[in-house]
């Protein structure tokens, strides 16, 4: 029994170790060596949510590995032990996977061109003067961050400065604005 309590020692180690190699290189460095499944369909989602395939696995086998080999060295009853296990490890991965979907959940799409801005509410930041006197500036939220953008006016009317505004075209590097009627 000492030498199988020996193999579950280093496989917990091993993949222990490779899970939390894994998981730097992903959360500092933005390499993500991990494998999804695809099952057919494209409409099925088989990432866990961040996770990935090798990493849950690995999450899996060395939880598993623990609780199995402290069970046995405590006398526990082997299938016990392997019940236990299995548990522990299935219950680890969640954890895990929820920890990671939280910190994924502020990832955010920083990619934007100026399309991404019509039909879009601001406010004005920098007053836009009429049509053919200049431009202004105009604060939009565009994936999930306020872009500030030369504006000018639609109509022959100044905007001024914190006015809600509304986005109706795009021209070049502007936006074309009118005043958001509340």
């Amino acid at each position: 029994m000492e030498t199988f309590t020996d193999i579950l020692f280093w496989v917990s180690i091993f993949s222990g170790g490779l899970l939390i190699l894994l998981m730097l290189l992903s959360l500092i460095g933005g390499l993500d060596l991990d494998v999804d499944l695809e099952l057919g369909s494209p409409d099925v989602e088989t990432d866990a949510g961040g996770l990935g395939l090798i990493k849950g696995f690995l999450t899996f086998i060395s939880t598993s590995s623990w609780v199995i080999k402290i069970l046995i060295v405590t006398k526990q009853n082997i299938w016990l032990a392997t019940a236990m296990g299995i548990a522990v490890g299935i219950i680890c991965f969640i954890i895990l996977n929820y920890i990671f979907k939280l910190l994924l959940k502020n990832e955010s799409n920083v990619n934007w061109n100026m399309d991404d801005a019509l039909f879009q509410k601001g406010k004005v930041y920098l007053k836009v003067p009429p049509a053919e006197e200049g431009s202004g500036i105009v604060q939009i939220e565009i994936n999930g961050a306020l872009r500030e953008i030369k504006a000018k006016s639609k109509d022959e009317m100044e905007v001024k400065t914190g006015e809600p505004i509304r986005v109706v075209d795009v021209k070049g590097e502007y936006v074309i604005v009118e005043k958001e009627t509340l």
